[in-house]
Order: C-alpha cells, then structure tokens, then sequence
C-alpha cells in the first residue's frame, strides 16, 4: 500500500468489530486464574495484564506507525522528550558515550548537558553534514550516534545512509529524531537507522490536542527498549493514543498540505528585502537542497526558518504583528505558528551553541499549517511592513 492508504488502515484492523479502535482506559486486566497469570506472566498466553504492559489502544496506533515507518514494532511514550531518554537509557551504558550531531532540539541539548554527566555518559559532537567527522568520533568506542534530521529550527540535514552505514561498521546504533520529516517524508530505518524517533505531538497527532512520542525499531534493539519502556513506565495513555491514532490517518494529506504552503511561502520570505536569509529544504539556497530532493520523498516539510536583519528586536515586532499565525510553542498542527528560537526553543544556549545550530537573534520559526496559501501569505507580509 501506498503511504495515503497505509495512514488510513492500520495493519491490525479486524474485519468485523468496530470501525474505530476504542478507548481502553483499563489500567489492569483480569484473569480467569491463577494458571492464567503464570502463563501470561511468562508469555505462553496472549492475555493482558497490566496498561504499563500492554493495552489495545496503545498497541493499536503502536502498530499503525510502525507501519507507517517500515519497522517491527513502535514504542509509544507520554512525550518526546521521554522516547529520547528511553532510547538513552536503553542504549547506553553507565561510563558509555554517545556521538551526536552538532544540531539538535534544545530540549535535547539540555538533557545532554545537564542529566547525561551524572549517568557518567559523554557526548560528543559533529556537524549534522560531517560524515567524515563522525568517522573520526567513532574511531573511539561508542554506545549510540544520534542524530536530528532535518534539525529544529534550521532544516539541515544529516545524509542519514552514509552515517548509518558507518556507524553499523562499527557496531554502534543509531538513532535519528525525525520529528520534522514524518514517515510520509523519509523512512529512516531504510536508509540503514535502528531507531527513529518522534515527538508524536507535532505532525504524527497534528491537532495541538495530545502530548507523545514514539521509538520505532526492529529486532534486537526493539526488544531492548521495549524491555527499559516496561521497567520505566513513561507510557503515553489510552486517550491519548486514541488521539494519536486518528491524526495518523490523516498524516499524509495534512503534510501534502503544509508541504506545498511552506514551500510557496520559502520563496516569498527570499525575494522579501527584510529577510536575510530563509532556511527550508525546499528552497534553492538551502545548502542542502540536493540532498533534500535525494532524502524528503514528496515535499520538504511543513517548518520553515527566516532570519530578519534587524535582530531580535524586529523578530519580536513580527511576531507580535502577525494576525492569523499565532504564538504557541510548538509546531506540526493544523494552525500556523511562530516561535522566535533564541527565547523559545533554544532559550539559555551559549552563543556558541546557537552559532552552531545556525540561529541568529534574528531568527524566526514557521510552522505552517493547512490554511489557504494566500492568507498566510498576506499575513506574512503585513508582519514584514510592521517589523
């Protein structure tokens, strides 16, 4: 089946029964006796015991994205952030090391920074393009490379194929966030990834309703940190996996949508002579546009940065003078909205740090939703006239 299909129909769905996987809210189930719990316990029966063990719902959208995404299985978490961790702490060891990409979320980098030290686990860093310079990372024992592509907020890009095959030579994982590409756009894990991650609360829910995230894996390594989800318990709820589980089914066209408005308003924000610089995929001045034509199948993505000349100062006025687009902090909905990272995303960074990731004071992130094209665009240039 083909992505719009797959979205639809989860691999699980029954023949008869309800259209809709229900809402299991259940926290443990029971059992017929005793025998039953042995066997359960011990995984000679299918039953159920426990939510923090298993639930349909759950399992459910867990199912349908692992579809989505090409692996065995998907582990659903109550945040992005949460998969994140459940990868760390299923992956690496205490005294281990992780090779990481010089540009990541700034909740990552925090968790990197500040918990990763007292685990006794050292990162170091490479640019997001530098295959070359992972190489030489990893001429040092590792226990993961992680990466983020494409980046928040400024749409580079890792060539996820060439790292994934030179980590795998050399017996390490990896693991890549994926949050802004979705299944519908890139499939990591056949590109050689182990473990591709989501913050399942952007594009995958769409809605602003839920909060989530989604570890997605094969084999070994999916037995691995299905086995630290169990001891750990940052489980996403039923309710929430309901919510989750109806927005994939409209992940593709969403997606199409954003897509096609991000990329018309790229090259509005380029030629606009307030604007210094536009960071999308889709744009030809992005650095890595080859790379995204090879990588994004179908559309490069529904965020998009700019870079203003006057600062922080006139980012703060755009922002503030935009009518349909709002401020919230977060992305992937069906509404558009505005962060400006240095305050937001990536408040507290040194300037080193936010050098690295290639954001300005200037800078401004656009999460495009599914509107009409000429009112975002219409928005967008008032804003401009008043920054």
């Amino acid at each position: 089946m083909h992505d719009s299909t797959r979205a639809v129909h989860a691999p699980d769905q029954e023949r008869e029964g309800p259209l809709v996987q229900p809402v299991v809210s259940s926290s443990t189930f029971l059992a017929s006796s005793q025998a039953e719990l042995d066997a359960r316990y011990e995984g000679r029966s299918q039953g159920l015991l426990y939510t923090r063990y298993g639930n349909p719902t759950v399992a459910h959208a867990a199912a349908h994205l692992a579809a989505l995404e090409g692996t065995d299985g998907a582990i659903l978490c109550g945040s992005g952030m949460a998969a994140i961790t459940l990868v760390i702490l299923g992956l690496c060891k205490a005294g281990g090391r992780v090779v990481a990409s010089g540009d990541l979320y700034g909740g990552t980098t925090r968790l990197f920074r500040t918990l990763l030290p007292r685990l006794g686990i050292a990162v170091d860093r490479f640019a997001s393009d530098d295959v070359a310079g992972l190489g030489r990372l990893l001429e040092s024992s590792a226990d993961l490379v992680y990466l983020e592509s494409p980046t928040n907020p400024t749409l580079r890009l890792c060539p996820l194929e060439e790292m994934a095959a030179l980590a795998r030579g050399r017996g390490v994982p990896t693991a890549v966030d994926s949050t802004f590409a979705t299944p519908i756009l890139c499939k990591p894990a056949r590109l050689g990834v182990d473990v591709v991650l989501h913050s399942a609360t952007k594009f995958l829910g769409g809605h602003s309703d839920l909060l989530g995230g989604a570890v997605c894996a094969s084999g070994a390594h999916l037995a691995t940190l299905e086995a630290t989800h169990r001891m750990t318990g940052a489980l996403l709820d039923p309710h929430a996996a309901f919510l989750l589980d109806r927005g994939i089914k409209t992940l593709a066209l969403r997606v199409a949508c954003a897509s096609a408005n991000a990329l018309h308003l790229s090259h509005v924000l380029g030629a606009h002579e307030k604007v210094t610089r536009v960071h999308y995929p889709g744009h030809p001045s992005h650095p890595q546009h080859a790379l995204a034509r090879r990588l994004l199948a179908g559309g490069y993505g529904g965020v998009l940065s700019f870079d203003l000349g006057g600062g922080e100062p006139a980012a703060r006025r755009f922002a503030d003078a935009l009518g349909l687009v709002r401020n919230a902090a977060s992305l992937g909905g069906v509404e558009s909205l505005v962060t400006l990272p240095v305050v937001q995303s990536h408040r507290g960074q040194s300037e080193e740090e936010l050098a690295r990731s290639g954001i300005s004071t200037g800078t401004v992130r656009l999460s495009i939703g599914i509107e009409d094209v000429r009112d975002l665009e219409a928005d967008l240039l008032q804003a401009l006239a008043r920054a």
